[in-house]
């Protein structure tokens, strides 16, 4: 099936007791409850973790004696966290001129193999988040690596263009006590101990949420930077798309900011169209300071693609809104939502959804049945 309009069931995952789902640009991955991961999508850079065939979800090759608890997804890479502490990773990383490899002197990575500098570093890490082409990785101890592509500056960290290559060795940012990350495809986000959330990289369009004297009319952050907006709301999740970005709080709002000319940050046409000081935004349609999305029921998680979203109820329904060309809104339209709305279907009618993923052109929910 080429496409698919409205959510449909994927028969090969029903007996498989799958327990959570995570969502890439063109592949997607399953956990099982006994930690097994199950792939499927496009597998050009070997992101799939396995051999066989692309359109059916098959079994991860190569961790039989490894407990998997969370993935990130980024275009062709994909990054396992077992429960001891390990990352595992295969695939590739691309920069602006095309492949720039899987570590140095390897362009690919096959299949799912332990990332040995985190190994070496004696490090325990506890999350994972991927953009488009790079990784963050959180440890016990509140530290941030990063790794990947840093064209942009999304590893917080300056990369000569030279030797670029250098990015795909972890390093360790000048971040402490932090507790949560997050990605956007070329920027990046951290929280720490005390609320404090942080963002750099790419901010061509202000995905970064920062106030005009902290750089935020640049089109770069070079290194992780407060939000000040953020400064009395209590953040839980922070992620983003392309040019956009999402922040959920822990109250069960969602505030959004960046690239809305594809209704990308689900506010009406007046909001997305001005500035903090309600002027025309300097960018088309870009809001740069974080705007609460207004007449959302109570989100507990929200999942960007790269141009559109998903926001995931306490009640188990889902809500999507953003760019709707390829169909990922589950609405069955191809056209832009502007405002969230709630994705229904014959197929999960009686379903609760209990976990959501945007990937780049589509979108994939995880439910079980009411009872």
């Amino acid at each position: 099936m080429v496409e698919r309009k409205k959510p449909m069931p994927i028969q090969d995952l029903v007996d498989e007791n799958i327990v959570d789902i995570f969502v890439g640009g063109l592949h997607n991955l399953a956990l099982s409850k006994d930690g097994k991961l199950y792939s499927w999508g496009c597998n050009d850079q070997k992101a799939l973790g396995r051999a066989g065939d692309e359109y059916e979800p098959a079994p991860v090759e190569g961790l039989e004696d490894v407990k998997i608890v969370k993935v990130a997804c980024g275009d062709s890479v994909t990054v396992a966290l077992s429960d001891e502490g390990h990352v595992y990773t295969c695939g590739t990383y691309r920069s602006a001129e095309g492949i720039l490899g899987f570590a140095k002197g390897q362009e690919v990575q096959a299949t799912l193999t332990l990332l040995e500098p985190l190994v070496k570093a004696k490090v325990k890490v506890v999350d994972v988040s991927a953009g488009v082409d790079h990784v963050l990785a959180l440890t016990s101890t509140g530290d941030v690596y990063g790794w990947g592509n840093g064209q942009q500056n999304q590893l917080g960290r300056r990369i000569i263009e030279r030797r670029k290559i250098n990015g795909l060795r972890p390093e360790k940012l000048g971040l402490k006590n932090i507790v949560k990350i997050g990605t956007g495809s070329y920027h990046s986000f951290a929280i720490d101990q005390d609320g404090r959330v942080y963002a750099w990289g790419l901010n061509n369009f202000h995905q970064c949420g920062l106030e005009p004297e902290d750089g935020g009319n640049e089109e770069i952050v070079p290194a992780p930077t407060l939000i000040e907006a953020f400064e009395d709301i209590k953040i839980k999740q922070i992620i983003g798309g392309e040019h956009h970005s999402l922040a959920l709080t822990e109250a069960g709002e969602v505030y959004g900011f960046g690239r809305s000319d594809s209704s990308q940050l689900g506010l009406p046409a007046n909001l997305a169209a001005q500035d903090e000081d309600g002027n025309e935004a300097s960018h088309k349609k870009a809001v740069g300071t974080p705007t609460k999305i207004p007449d959302l029921p109570a989100i507990k998680f929200i999942a960007c693609g790269s141009n559109h979203n998903l926001a995931l109820t306490t009640d188990g329904n889902v809500y999507s809104w953003g760019f709707g060309e390829s169909l990922a809104l589950g609405n069955g339209v191809e056209e832009d939502v502007e405002t969230p709305i709630k994705v229904e279907g014959q197929k999960i009618a009686d379903v609760r959804i209990l976990a959501i993923g945007a990937g780049g052109q589509h979108s994939v929910l995880l439910g079980a049945a009411n009872k």
